[in-house]
């Protein structure tokens, strides 16, 4: 006799000789529904808004990555060279990076104008899109709708992806996670269904994965071709002429960009080569040498602290979940977790937010263990309403702890002490370029000719008519206007020279260099 126990959800799962299988069940869909399915799409729809848009342009422009794609944005706006990005007019060789992200900055300005939220927009947009994808493919995947509402609270309310480098700053790392998270799913979906579309769609999201920061849009291929011969479905994508059609597409797609570029901006191959292969897989790059156990510490002590535990469950529940199409899945995950993770542990340059693409399968695996529990509700044969309450507990529980973990990245967002310091001068600038406060004239003073996180600023100042620019301590001379807000080149400085005073705002002081100290040489 069959004992038919219905999910909250659109399927049902029968007990048969203590087997499951499971059959979709056609639900005749009524007002009440229909207006409960509205209500859960818009959920999922607000709960990344706030973790990745809120505050967004509130911090300065941090220096490095940030800063000169920033430039970069900047000059393309006005130079409209949509195909070589300029640092001060120059062709960047700094970074060789497909220029589709600066576009999208580009675009972004031209929306909301030349500000800190348009040059982050296109991150914020990533991630959120990212947090969208993943709980639309629990959903669907889990027939589970609080399953995917954890799935997206354990994203949202870890720095997984709410972190500087990734979703807050204006850097590569979030469309590249979109959309290579995007392709390995769409993957899965062609080997498991056979369906064509989302063949095309997975070479479409690896092409704009690679559009987005060259070589690191292609780490998962290996894992890909591992699960590929595991399901032994080699065969039927070599057999196919759609796997050429798609391959050509991707090719067409990266390969134009790649040439058009080369022909715009001659030896950019080989600087494709120095910076992305040689800097990144074979010799640390700027120093940024670390141990094999780098990612996996950040995982732990960082990024997922508070729910690094749920991965081992996730992992543990594969071996225990019956359903069959969910343990494929999670074993997807740990196939490209694994791949994608030894890569970047065994590359020689390593940085933090190079761990970014492997969340979107580390969130499927947590998602592993809710299923299980949810599995065991049904094999127990617990009622509806307790269920609910199991699983609503579930979703309160780690809500409220994801709130309080993230909050303070999102809502009244400081900078940390040490940066507060740093960032000071650069605070001061935004303050003062957004008031359009008038400093025509004065210099501002650092211990560093590669100040991009000031130059930002200077040079909007500079088209509305201010004569400023940056200097450094060996370039300064008498007579000059001077604003400094470090304290050991303010002590140099009242050290060189007898000053007038012209501004004290909160530790930032502008002096006037009237003459040179006695003990001075004369310039």
């Amino acid at each position: 006799m069959y004992e038919r126990i219905i999910s909250e959800n659109i399927f049902c799962s029968i007990r048969i000789n203590h087997s499951f299988c499971f059959v979709p069940m056609e639900i005749e869909y009524d007002k009440k529904f229909s207006w409960l399915l509205i209500l859960q799409v818009m959920l999922i729809l607000l709960l990344p808004l706030a973790p990745c848009f809120n505050e967004l342009g509130k911090l300065p422009i941090r220096i490095w990555d940030e800063a000169r794609q920033a430039h970069n944005a900047y000059e393309m706006y006005y130079n409209n060279n949509y195909w070589v990005p300029a640092f001060d007019g120059i062709p960047d060789t700094f970074g060789t990076k497909p220029a589709v992200f600066i576009w999208m900055e580009v675009w972004s300005m031209k929306i909301f104008g030349i500000n800190e939220f348009a040059v982050r927009f296109p991150s914020a947009l990533g991630a959120y899109l990212l947090s969208i994808g993943i709980m639309a493919f629990v959903w669907r995947y889990f027939k589970s709708y609080s399953t995917a509402l954890i799935a997206g609270i354990l994203l949202l309310g870890s720095e997984a992806l709410v972190r500087v480098h990734v979703a807050r700053t204006g850097d590569y790392d979030a469309p590249l996670a979109f959309f290579s998270g995007m392709a390995c799913l769409c993957f899965f979906v062609f080997i498991d269904k056979g369906k064509i579309l989302f063949w095309y769609l997975c070479c479409l999201a690896f092409a704009m994965a690679v559009l987005m920061k060259g070589t690191a849009g292609l780490l998962f291929i290996p894992s890909l071709f591992i699960f590929t011969l595991q399901q032994k479905k080699l065969r039927m994508i070599l057999n196919s002429v759609h796997s050429y059609a798609g391959i050509f597409l991707f090719l067409l797609l990266t390969g134009g960009y790649y040439y058009f570029r080369d022909a715009y901006q001659p030896g950019y191959f080989n600087l494709v080569y120095k910076s992305e292969w040689q800097s990144m897989y074979l010799k640390p790059a700027q120093g940024h040498e670390e141990d094999f156990w780098f990612y996996i510490s950040n995982f732990y002590y960082k990024w997922f602290r508070g729910f690094w535990y749920f991965i081992v469950l996730g992992i543990g529940a594969n071996f225990f979940i019956k359903n069959p199409l969910i343990k494929k899945l999670g074993w997807f995950c740990i196939c490209c977790l694994a791949g994608f993770l030894l890569i970047i542990s065994f590359s020689a340059t390593k940085l933090f937010w190079y761990d970014a693409p492997m969340y979107t399968f580390i969130l499927i695996l947590c998602a592993c263990f809710f299923y299980l529990i949810k599995e065991k509700m049904l094999l127990r044969r617990l009622s509806f309403p307790v269920r609910t309450t199991v699983q609503v507990s579930l979703v309160m529980a780690l809500g409220i702890y994801g709130a309080y973990n993230i909050l303070p990245e999102i809502y009244h967002s400081q900078e940390e002490a040490g940066e507060k310091y740093y960032y000071a001068m650069a605070s001061y600038l935004q303050h003062a370029n957004r008031t359009n406060k008038n400093l025509d004239g004065y210099k501002f003073l650092s211990g560093s000719e590669y100040v991009p996180h000031h130059t930002f600023y200077l040079k909007q100042m500079n088209a509305r008519g201010q004569r400023v620019s940056a200097i450094i301590f060996d370039h300064m001379q008498v007579k000059d206007s001077v604003i400094v807000c470090e304290t050991n080149m303010n002590e140099l400085l009242l050290k060189k020279y007898y000053t007038t005073t012209l501004r004290n705002e909160n530790d930032i002081f502008a002096y006037r260099l009237d003459s040179l100290k006695a003990d001075e040489p004369t310039k």
